[in-house]
């Protein structure tokens, strides 16, 4: 399937929604989009469709969404590329981006147009989180594996760009990228973790895009004050309440972004929690939804989706949630071990909630 520009809004709209607060600033996502379509065509295929042995790398965009000032372009994401293949010794076939969101979503439409290769219809989410060892297919939990990582942003006008290509563990490489981030300013487009398209088929999340598509295409067909009502129509969620954000707290640090924030309405208050996505939903201290469960804010009037960067009190906003079970999550975001840094940040117990998605030790 060649995607076509018109397929660029839908899709566009869907990854916003499961992005989950997170999954990068949706402008971007679509300037990625347009250059790519000016480079050449972009194929979406099915990972049964690749040789077994054939390798696919990742690609996506790391740092902390409210540093809006800093941006990487097609040429970071292509010199990052040419980095991962110098230090792996091996072309790569086709791309898959680490999560779902606004602009995740689109990173490896530029590395697929410029040369000439398919994008998969997967990734290593089919919604977006915080860490970068729950976009790496479960290969945390494959001791004997080295993860082959490359890095590139910043500007050489203001003295931020840096670009790096490291071999480590999951989480060491994942930390040099963050670290990385960093250095540049706040983002960084990363290519990463090369693996053959057998192993994707194991543990990867299929037809990601396809359930992008579908979601933005239900959105777009219905008022924009109702788009909460459709996305979650066809996630199977829910419109938990529509109210005002009346306190909103964000801390960035570590090339990461986190906080809580209030919404209240007539009907009651809920009590949000993040880490770039949000981490949990509560009511009177009952817990409705904990990541990764979806959830997601849309402004009340525009049905526009807000993620938790744009945020801010007195904003009129819809909190909706879908259950974990109606996503495409893959081994990453299952490995329970990731949880604890997570449940320090935003200090909130996420572990004993979602036990029955979580893979075994």
């Amino acid at each position: 399937m060649i995607l076509e520009r018109s397929d660029i809004a839908p899709l566009s709209l869907g990854a916003q929604v499961l992005g989950g607060g997170g999954g990068g600033s949706a402008e971007q996502g679509l300037r990625s989009a347009a250059a790519a379509l000016e480079m050449g065509p972009v194929e979406l295929i099915p990972a049964e469709a690749l040789p077994e042995e054939a390798l696919v790398a990742t690609v996506s965009g790391v740092g902390a969404p409210s540093r809006g000032g800093t941006m990487y372009t097609s040429a970071h994401y292509l010199r990052a590329l040419e980095l991962l293949e110098q230090r792996l010794g091996k072309a790569v076939a086709a791309f898959i981006p680490s999560e779902m969101g606004g602009n995740a979503a689109f990173g490896p439409f530029l590395t697929a147009a410029a040369r000439g290769l398919p994008l998969v219809d997967a990734a290593c989410d089919g919604r977006a989180h915080p860490l970068g060892t729950m976009g790496s297919l479960g290969l945390t939990r494959e001791p004997a594996y080295l993860s082959i990582q490359a890095a590139c942003g910043g500007s050489q006008a203001d003295g931020t760009y840096t670009e790096l290509a490291c071999t480590g563990s999951v989480a060491t490489a994942a930390g040099l990228c963050r670290q990385a981030a960093d250095l540049a300013g706040g983002r960084v487009a990363v290519v990463r973790n090369p693996v053959t398209a057998g192993y994707l088929l194991r543990t990867g999340a299929l037809g990601t895009y396809t359930q992008a598509l579908a979601l933005g295409r239900a959105m777009a067909g219905a008022a924009p004050a109702d788009r909460p009502e459709a996305a979650m129509e066809t996630l199977g969620g829910r419109v938990v309440l529509r109210g005002r954000v009346t306190g909103y707290r964000l801390i960035s640090e570590g090339g990461l972004d986190h906080g809580e924030a209030l919404v209240s309405s007539r009907q009651g208050t809920c009590h949000l929690t993040f880490y770039n996505e949000y981490m949990t939903l509560e009511t009177e201290g009952e817990r409705l939804a904990t990541f990764p469960d979806l959830i997601a804010t849309f402004d009340a009037v525009t049905g526009a989706v807000v993620t938790t960067a744009a945020l801010r009190e007195g904003m009129e906003i819809a909190v909706t949630a879908a259950d974990r079970h109606r996503l495409l999550l893959a081994d990453g975001v299952r490995d329970g071990a990731l949880y604890g840094q997570l449940e320090r940040i935003v200090d909130r117990p996420l572990v004993p909630y979602i036990r029955d998605i979580l893979l075994e030790a």
